[in-house]
């Protein structure tokens, strides 16, 4: 009988911000993937800005041009970012498989899609607990993926 070894988790995506949770995250997702001789999708989303508009109500006003320059800004040090942890990544595992990605979106949508989309077997990503209050107000990208998503989820903290 001529049985295969299909690893299970082969090709993993490991959502990345920047965050000390999401760096463990990376770290836990590397070993992993280079554990099954798999692959690694690094995924950075950049969060699209919303420019609250304020006619002339005393608040003064951002012109398009700052507006656009800050999220340039942001993209920039999420790129800048993301091209480090994948160095890393590449130094400490060289035989490893990395597909570094920076997209622009809601980040707990465009992860789902890309999971979806590339046909991974495990996504990792950093919690950064925000309980109670704070993480009902601000919301939590782990907890809406966990909700929406239907691959299996590794959240580190």
């Amino acid at each position: 009988m001529n049985v295969m070894f299909d690893p299970l988790f082969c090709k993993i995506l490991a959502a990345f911000d920047g965050s000390d949770p999401s760096r463990r995250a990376l770290d836990h997702a590397a070993k992993m993937a280079a554990m099954f001789k798999g692959e690694l999708i690094l995924l950075t989303v950049v969060p699209k800005l919303s420019l609250p508009i304020f006619p002339s109500e005393g608040f003064g006003h951002a012109s398009a041009i700052d507006f656009q320059n800050y999220q340039d800004g942001i993209r920039d040090q999420y790129r800048k970012s993301l091209e480090k942890a994948e160095a890393d990544v590449r130094e400490r595992y060289p035989h490893l498989k990395v597909d570094a990605v920076l997209l622009e979106g809601r980040p707990s949508e465009i992860i789902i899609e890309e999971a979806e989309k590339r046909g991974v077997n495990l996504i990792m990503m950093g919690s950064r607990g925000l309980g109670g209050i704070t993480g009902w107000i601000l919301g939590s990208t782990s907890r809406r993926v966990a909700d929406q998503c239907t691959k299996p989820i590794l959240i580190v903290k």
